[in-house]
């Protein structure tokens, strides 16, 4: 069978500036090539390309499938006459999304009668075996056993059924120009998509004359090794040499390249930016019936003066911006404008941009100054020894930032890791962590405290203050080549308070408390939380452990010999109290015993000898019972004339 189709060219506005791009426009771009190339023992590469380029709107960089997500997240234009504009691909999956704009799937192209079938309502023109018919597409018998070739039937334009059986001579002719070009754009990207591994990103670029564009990006990378040799030699001396075992996993050549290695413990995160996200919206049911009435407004609106909370000042922030900034690009001439909503702000960009179905494109919309400031932040609930290496960023921009991941780079250009911004309203501060501070160390100490103050005792009730001390201290060993600024977030607790020199701010959860480090050098920071708790206790229930470690906590001199008189008063009684509960026990077992005695006299006869043994036991324990009543009578005296002592020391207060 054949399947033939009838299509005129079109050209949209996009598809004309890429072609643009990969035809006259190319024509000026030469020398893609990498200049630099970044290992890190993170999993890293950050890549450097230097294409040279002459008044031509865009560059074309191809980069493997799997690292476009990677290149949208970190890409950074350095173009020294001009600036980037925007980012066009084409989209994750062309298949998916060419045949989104046909009735039917790929699975319908695999026969004429499979295509006719799917395309019920639709215009044809069908030949086979000499005869052909043409229109509007009613539908198709599948093939039987006694009949081969499905059953092609539709209506013409005269208004007249037709049927053609479809034979292995079949040729199929769409006569709708709009389908047409759909299905040809859907089967050539089928086609190119068989062996594809790759993506070109068309990067659009203003500016004029001949130049060197530089483009950098972070893409995953195997993990450098690093392998040593010692040898020993005399007078303690030794040779070591470290060899590095490195991949060119960059899927392209190296030439001439000028490769770094780093080694260590960035944040490295992956987000699937080249990936469609839809938001699943919920089914709003349509309301039938009187809605319930709303509640009254029966409160008065409060005064904004009193709505308004006072803000602690927040601490001076450096310049993060300072240096030879490797890149980012120039700001836009015209910046998007940003409006803020009661619920969320709004980006305007500045100037429409073209995009065709199925592409992605990539444009910037914030490119401002902002206080930042690099400090190492040790998270005391976290555990470990080192602190997180982070950026303290203030968002001085007109906008709230939206969320997002962030790639760090230093004042040389040279990747950091990453971090995960979260939404920073204007004028708020966030810490944002990108890595480990291997060479700084933090370690703490607690030292609880506790004393009573104001105590106070009234008809065998004790009142008293509790004061409940906790100082943390904080030893910090700097780092050995460079001074730190180092932050220590110590968790709030309910009720406590929280007293430093070091105080440099606080949030919700954390108090913040700041240190200067020089490098090689140390520091010490000392906080110290406080509370005061009320305390109501009956006496008469209260041990003597308890009462003796109040008596040492009590305030004055009064004080603590009430209630160590207190306290010898209660483990006298407590004393009289166990004794009369070792007697009772030892009757409980004298009574068990005399009974056992009593059953084995009742089994002999009473005149043999084993009866008169027994009887002589039952005798024996009878005395040594009657003297436990007598020394039992004699504790509960002793333990009742305790209780009253106690009780009659509880009523003098």
């Amino acid at each position: 069978m054949r399947l033939a189709a009838v299509f005129k060219p079109v050209i949209t506005t996009l598809a004309a500036s890429v072609m643009a791009c990969g035809g006259g426009a190319l024509a000026a771009q030469s020398g893609d090539r990498i200049t630099s190339f970044v290992l890190s023992s993170g999993g890293l590469a950050q890549i450097e390309r230097r294409v040279g380029v002459e008044d031509q709107p865009f560059v074309q960089l191809s980069v493997p499938l799997e690292q476009v997500d990677d290149v949208l997240k970190s890409l950074v234009v350095h173009d020294p006459g001009g600036h980037a504009t925007s980012i066009v691909l084409d989209g994750e999956a062309p298949v998916q999304e060419a045949f989104s704009r046909l009735p039917f799937g790929p699975e319908a192209l695999s026969s004429p009668a499979e295509l006719a079938a799917a395309l019920p309502g639709m215009r044809v023109r069908a030949s086979s075996g000499g005869r052909t018919v043409q229109g509007r597409v009613l539908g198709v018998e599948p093939a039987r056993e006694d009949e081969p070739g499905a059953l092609l039937s539709v209506m013409t334009p005269e208004n007249q059924v037709q049927a053609l059986r479809l034979g292995a001579d079949t040729v199929l002719e769409l006569l709708d120009d709009s389908l047409q070009q759909r299905l040809q754009a859907a089967l050539q990207a089928s086609g190119q998509r068989q062996a594809d591994t790759r993506r070109s990103l068309n990067i659009g670029l203003a500016g004029k004359g001949a130049r060197d564009v530089t483009f950098s990006y972070v893409v995953a990378a195997p993990v450098w090794k690093s392998a040593y040799r010692l040898s020993t030699g005399e007078q303690d001396q030794a040779r070591l040499q470290a060899w590095a075992v490195l991949e060119n996993a960059s899927g392209q050549d190296w030439d001439g390249v000028k490769v770094t290695l780093v080694s260590g413990v960035p944040v490295t995160l992956s987000q699937k930016l080249y990936q469609r996200y839809w938001h699943v919206r919920p089914e709003l049911p349509v309301a039938v019936g009187a809605a319930e009435a709303p509640r009254a407004d029966t409160s008065a609106m409060m005064e904004a003066a009193d709505a308004v909370m006072p803000k602690a000042a927040a601490p001076a922030l450096r310049s993060f911006a300072a240096g030879r900034a490797a890149p980012p690009a120039p700001a836009p001439e015209a910046p998007s404008m940003a409006t803020e909503g009661q619920t969320d702000v709004r980006y305007e960009l500045p100037r429409p941009i073209t995009v065709a179905a199925g592409q992605t494109a990539s444009v910037p919309f914030i490119d401002a100054q902002v206080q930042a400031e690099r400090v190492s932040v040790f998270q005391a609930d976290r555990g470990g020894l080192h602190p997180v290496a982070a950026v303290w960023l203030k968002n001085t921009t007109q906008g709230s930032l939206p969320p997002g991941i962030l790639t760090v780079y230093d004042e040389r250009g040279g990747h950091l890791g990453d971090a995960q911004l979260p939404a920073i309203p204007v004028g708020e501060s966030r810490f944002l962590y990108f890595a480990e501070d291997g060479k700084v160390e933090v370690r703490a100490e607690q030292h609880p405290q506790e004393r009573l103050s104001e105590l106070s005792i009234s008809q065998g009730v004790l009142r008293a203050q509790r004061l409940l001390r906790r100082e943390s201290v904080y030893t910090i060993k700097g780092a050995p080549d460079a001074p730190r600024t180092v932050i220590i977030e110590q968790p709030r607790r309910q009720g406590w308070k929280l007293e430093s020199d070091q105080l440099a701010g606080e949030t919700v959860t954390h108090y913040r408390l700041r240190a200067e480090v020089p490098a090689q050098g140390t520091a010490t920071v000392r906080a110290v939380a406080s509370r005061q708790e009320q305390q109501t206790v009956a006496l008469a229930d209260t041990n003597e452990q308890t009462l003796a470690a109040w008596s040492a906590n009590a305030a004055d001199e009064r004080s603590k010999n009430e209630l160590r008189r207190l306290a010898d008063l209660r483990r006298e009684l407590s004393d009289a109290q166990r004794q009369e509960q070792m007697l009772e026990e030892q009757l409980g077992e004298a009574a068990e015993n005399q009974a056992r005695v009593r059953d084995n006299l009742a089994a002999v006869p009473p005149d043999s000898a084993l009866g008169q043994r027994y009887l002589a036991a039952l005798e024996k324990e009878e005395d040594h019972i009657g003297t436990l009543r007598e020394r039992r009578q004699a504790a509960q005296q002793e333990t009742a004339s305790r209780r009253k002592a106690l009780e009659g020391a509880l009523a003098e207060r």
